[in-house]
């Protein structure tokens, strides 16, 4: 089956994945290179912003693209359009997709084909939107065609990606439009257990390949299995479904019963045996692999600088990335120490701490206090259909305050916010995390886009650093805003969140790309940080829990520090031109892009005003 990657915040159902080991010599390899050199070199052209004339035939190629993945995987197609038929999509089986540990030639050349066909469009003839799109798309299939060709560290049971934890969240976000989503939802849950135990297939032939689990992701998958198996009758997946289908007015009586006593019988009988024996067969793995052994760069340096370029949607000489890090750090740093020069600072700053003022508010209340007020800094998106939603206390990941599940493309207004019971308290946290997940972060950026009426393939690909480098500084600036009644007070309560993902960021591009040891950590940071020092016992938990969960901070921390780089130079070249406002739209008008083809778009603001 031909397949485009889509690259989805939170569906990680898994269609493709790995192989026999490769050595550095043998094709595979070579391709994974060459690719990351088309990174590496690519070179953003010069938009015609006059030219609103779209040419047609490009168009067409890229409702192509659109359509043909869509037709890839019915979950992304579920997730992404409401009435498929309308986008000339022919509904794909319905299942969770394929699960193999081998390399997926046929897709990988598909890929290769559609670059090919893409660039045989004239570039110079496209409309100012379709050259964004021609390079959005352009960038994209490079990232796929190099992450593709190093197949082997798709793991599946990690703490940074656990896939029985993640279906669970597809299944209980899955919105039921009309009979037949209803019985497809059915068709798809049962089969979980062919899934799960694909899942297991795939993992022992990692193993083989001396790839096997850590004990920490043993342990993180194991509980996220018992938090499905904690429950029977009041079983997460029984009761979000019940309370799914009494709302839907098109369904009698009679067939709600019929869906609810299958959907239990589904449930008991077929899924949480599944979940079971997953429990179970990833405990024969424990104590086979060591943390030291999956440190990037002795997987494969190469590998190893493909990840923080694809988590930091950045072809920047990693050295240059490495080095904007810590300088970001030191000026987070220095703004946090002078914020306590003011008398009345500090004091403000323990309030907010506390969950005073703006900060005290949770759930819908924050959200909208956010909506109404992020105005300050960025522009007015008007009234915004969402709802928010609790997940289930057993089965929500212990890491997770709350999340953004993305709208379809023919329903903006389908927005929904997921909150953690366990973890939804007032204070900093979770006023930070719902501007981040909501306004004005991902849930703004998504309808701010969409509003734009851009091309329906944007919603199949995406740039990561970008969206989640939005959302934490988006954090940054809802703290500006939160009534804490000290502007230095403020600043120092927002340092909380950028500062922890630059350092994490730091600490994981020094263990896992330039080999650093827990003593080069506590170095380090002795020299160059004011405000953190590590005893080697913390430097080296955090080297280990780094190695473990390599690249996962770093869509956060090295997309936060290129935003945060990209405004101060714009305001060093603006002065007092420099509008907060004005600038924000055009970071979002163009939707999610990779940081070198975002600066051309600040080129074009910076030359207009």
């Amino acid at each position: 089956m031909k397949k485009l990657l889509v690259l989805l915040m939170i569906l990680l159902l898994l269609t493709s994945c790995a192989g026999k080991k490769s050595s550095k010599n043998d094709p595979v390899s070579q391709d994974g290179k060459y690719y990351i050199q088309k990174i590496k070199e690519y070179e953003v052209r010069k938009k015609n912003t006059a030219n609103t004339t779209d040419n047609k035939e490009f168009d067409a190629f890229l409702d192509k693209v659109f359509v043909e993945a869509m037709e890839a995987d019915y979950m992304t197609m579920h997730f992404n359009v409401i009435d498929y038929k309308s986008y000339g999509i022919d509904k794909p089986p319905v299942d969770l997709g394929e699960l193999s540990y081998s390399f997926d030639e046929e897709n990988f050349n598909y890929m290769k084909d559609q670059l090919e066909e893409l660039q045989g469009f004239d570039f110079d003839s496209l409309s100012y939107r379709q050259q964004y799109d021609y390079e959005a798309l352009e960038y994209s299939l490079y990232e796929t065609l190099a992450d593709y060709c190093y197949y082997r560290y798709n793991f599946l049971v990690s703490t940074g990606s656990c896939l029985p934890e993640n279906l669970i969240s597809n299944f209980t976000d899955y919105t039921f439009y009309d009979a037949e989503s209803v019985d497809d939802y059915l068709t798809c849950l049962k089969d979980i257990d062919r899934y799960l135990d694909d899942m297991l297939t795939y993992t022992q032939a990692q193993a083989k390949d001396k790839l096997g689990p850590l004990d920490s992701w043993i342990d993180y998958t194991q509980d996220a299995c018992k938090g499905v198996l904690n429950k029977t009758e009041d079983n997460e997946l029984i009761v979000s479904f019940d309370k799914r289908l009494a709302q839907l007015d098109w369904l009698s009586d009679s067939q709600k019963e019929a869906y609810s006593k299958e959907n239990r019988e589904t449930v008991l009988n077929e899924v949480l045996p599944a979940y079971q024996k997953v429990l179970d067969e990833i405990e024969k793995y424990r104590g086979k692999k060591k943390t030291n052994d999956y440190a990037l760069y002795k997987l494969d340096k190469d590998y190893a600088e493909l990840v923080y370029i694809l988590r930091g949607s950045n072809n920047k000489d990693l050295e240059t990335v490495f080095q904007e890090l810590k300088d970001n750090l030191s000026l987070l740093e220095a703004e946090y120490v002078s914020c306590f020069y003011d008398s009345d600072a500090y004091e403000k700053y323990q309030e907010a701490m506390d969950g005073k003022g703006a900060v005290s508010l949770v759930g819908k209340d924050c959200l909208e206090y956010l909506r109404l007020n992020l105005v300050t800094y960025f522009p007015d998106l008007g009234d915004v259909e969402y709802t928010v939603e609790e997940l289930d206390p057993d089965t929500a990941p212990s890491t997770v305050i709350a999340y953004y599940w993305p709208s379809p493309i023919d329903n903006h207004n389908q927005n929904i916010i997921r909150t953690n019971p366990n973890n939804m308290s007032p204070g900093y946290e979770t006023y930070g995390t719902l501007a981040h997940e909501g306004f004005p972060g991902h849930l703004y950026q998504h309808v701010y886009y969409y509003k734009t009426n851009p091309h329906n393939f944007r919603s199949a690909i995406g740039f990561i650093g970008y969206t989640e480098g939005w959302a934490v500084n988006s954090q940054y600036y809802a703290f500006q805003f939160a009534d804490i009644g000290s502007a230095y007070a403020a600043a120092a309560v927002s340092f909380e969140d950028a500062y922890y993902f630059i350092l994490y960021s730091i600490i994981d591009m020094g263990v896992n790309y330039f080999g650093w040891t827990a003593k080069d950590i506590s170095k380090s940071f002795e020299e160059e940080s004011m405000l953190f020092n590590f005893s080697e016992s913390d430097a080296n938990y955090f080297r280990n829990f780094l190695i473990e969960m390599p690249g996962t901070y770093c869509s956060y921390g090295i997309g936060s520090s290129n935003f945060m780089t990209l405004c101060q130079e714009t305001q060093n070249k603006m002065g007092d031109r420099f509008d907060f406002v004005s600038y924000h739209d055009a970071l979002l008008k163009n939707g999610p892009l990779p940081f070198n083809i975002l600066e051309g778009a600040v080129e074009e603001y910076i030359s207009a005003h």
